[in-house]
C-alpha cells in the first residue's frame, strides 16, 4: 500500500468528496445512529482523512489508520483534530476500545488473499467495544464487470493523470489498472507509476470472514437500493455488522 503514497496528491484533490459525498448520507442512515454521543471511531484504510473530518465535525474522535506514509501525512493536515497513524488493515493496533468502526471507498478489495481479510475483521473486532456497529462498502463481482478499468485521464497545466487496466479476470478474482501520474515540480516534471489491484470477494466470503472475527448480525445493502447512482454504486455492497 506505501505504493499509493505517489498517488495521495491526486487522491486528496480528486476523489474524496465526490464518493464520501454520496456514500456519507448512507453511513448517516444505516450506520451513524448506532453510535453514542461523541463516540470514539476507527476508520481502518482512512485515506486523506476526508471521512474523518466529517465525523470530527459531528463531535467524534476518530482514529484513522492508512498504510500509506503519504496519505496520512495529509490526513493529519486536514483533520489536525484527529489522531492518525501508518499501519496495514491486517495488522494494526490501535489502545483502548471504540463505540464503532468503518471502513469506506472499497478499501478492502485492495487486500487480496481471504485470509488478509479475515485478519482485518480480527483487528477491527479486537478494537471494538461489545456490541459496537462496523460498517464498510466493498465492491462484489458486477462492479468488475462495467467499466471499472475503462481509459480515463485529468490533464492540467501542471498536473497530468491517466489510468488504464486490463479489467477483470475471473478465474483469480483480481481486478488491475494502472495509473500514470505526472506533476511540474519547481519547475520540473515528475513521473510515477501506480499498479491497483483488487480482489473481488463474494458475499459468502465476506459473511464468513466477519463470522470468524466474532461479528454478528450481519446486514449486505446495494448501494444503489440506498441511493448511489452511476458508475459508483454499480455492484458495491454496503456491510453492517456488530461485534459479538
Amino acid at each position: 500500500m506505501a505504493l499509493y503514497d505517489d498517488f495521495a496528491w491526486f487522491y486528496n484533490r480528486y476523489w474524496n468528496e465526490e464518493f464520501h459525498g454520496l456514500a456519507f448520507p448512507i453511513l448517516e442512515r444505516i450506520w451513524l445512529p448506532r453510535l453514542p454521543h461523541k463516540a470514539r471511531v476507527l476508520d481502518v484504510c482512512c485515506g486523506t482523512g476526508y471521512l474523518a473530518g466529517l465525523l470530527t465535525a459531528r463531535g467524534m474522535k476518530v482514529t484513522g489508520i492508512d498504510a500509506s506514509e503519504a496519505m496520512i501525512a495529509h490526513a493529519r493536515e486536514n483533520v489536525p483534530a484527529a489522531e492518525f497513524q501508518v499501519a496495514g488493515a491486517a495488522d494494526f493496533q490501535v489502545l483502548g476500545r471504540f463505540h464503532g468502526a468503518v471502513c469506506t471507498f472499497d478499501s478492502l478489495n485492495h487486500l487480496l488473499e481471504v485470509e488478509e481479510l479475515e485478519a482485518c475483521f480480527r483487528r477491527v473486532a479486537k478494537a471494538l467495544k461489545p456490541g459496537a456497529p462496523f460498517a464498510f462498502d466493498i465492491l462484489l463481482e458486477a462492479a468488475y464487470k462495467t467499466n471499472w478499468a475503462d481509459a480515463f485521464s485529468i490533464v492540467r497545466d501542471d498536473h497530468v493523470l491517466a489510468l488504464s487496466g486490463s479489467g477483470f479476470d475471473r478465474r483469480t478474482h483480481l481486478a488491475h489498472c494502472r495509473i500514470t501520474m505526472f506533476r511540474l515540480i519547481e519547475g520540473e516534471w515528475k513521473r510515477s507509476d501506480v499498479d491497483v489491484r483488487e480482489r473481488c470477494y463474494t458475499t459468502p466470503e465476506i459473511d464468513t470472514a466477519l463470522e470468524k472475527a466474532g461479528f454478528v448480525d450481519t446486514t449486505f445493502y446495494d448501494a444503489r437500493d440506498l441511493g448511489m447512482r452511476g458508475q459508483l454504486g454499480q455492484g458495491r455492497t454496503f456491510v453492517v455488522t456488530t461485534k459479538k
